[in-house]
Order: C-alpha cells, then sequence, then structure tokens
C-alpha cells in the first residue's frame, strides 16, 4: 500500500477500512517525527496489507490537530472498524508496531 496524508475533511473516509489505520499527528519540522518516518515507511510496506498508515500535517490541517486533542507530536492513535483503539506520544519500534497491528486485527 502507500502511506496517506490527509487534509481537514478527508479523514473519516480512510476510516472506513477493514484494515487497522494508525493515524499519525507530524509536522515537517518535528525532529522526532522525521525520526520516526521511515519506521512508518517500513511498517507499510511489512504489513500494508493490514495496516494503513495515515498521516496529518498539524501545520496544515490545525482544525483536525484540535478536533483531536494533539498537544505533541509525533502523536499516534491505532483504528480498526472506524472505532478508536489505543494512542502514544513518541515513537514505536518496527516490532512494537507490528504487535499491535497484529494484536488489533486479531480481535
Amino acid at each position: 500500500m502507500a502511506i496517506i496524508y490527509v487534509e481537514n475533511g478527508e479523514l473519516e473516509q480512510h476510516l472506513q477500512t477493514d484494515k487497522v489505520v494508525l493515524l499519525n499527528f507530524t509536522a515537517t519540522w518535528c525532529g522526532p517525527c522525521n525520526y520516526f518516518a521511515p519506521t512508518l515507511e517500513e511498517l507499510d510496506e511489512q504489513l500494508g496489507d493490514q495496516v494503513q498508515i495515515v498521516k496529518v500535517d498539524i501545520n496544515k490541517n490545525e482544525e483536525l490537530a484540535q478536533e483531536f486533542d494533539v498537544m505533541s507530536i509525533p502523536n499516534s492513535r491505532f483504528y480498526f472498524k472506524n472505532k478508536f483503539g489505543q494512542s502514544f506520544v513518541g515513537i514505536a519500534d518496527l516490532e512494537e508496531l507490528k504487535k499491535q497491528v497484529l494484536a488489533i486485527k486479531g480481535q
């Protein structure tokens, strides 16, 4: 698959999927976000048939960031079948993300 970048008003359609959605709030100026990006790309390469990564640039989409109460980035949340799963602030390693996706998908 591919990582999807959304704008205000586009998010809802990307939550309507059979895949686990990893919603990632980020910004181009954010060092930890840039460090985390290759991990998300690798997750997409390895589990793209089971997970859809959706990125939101908080500078271009302030309304979405406010709607989700994003106070610090990177800020990520899991969704499955359009329901909120789990959120985390900061970065996570690839193996942990894979475990979480597979656990959520197995529910």
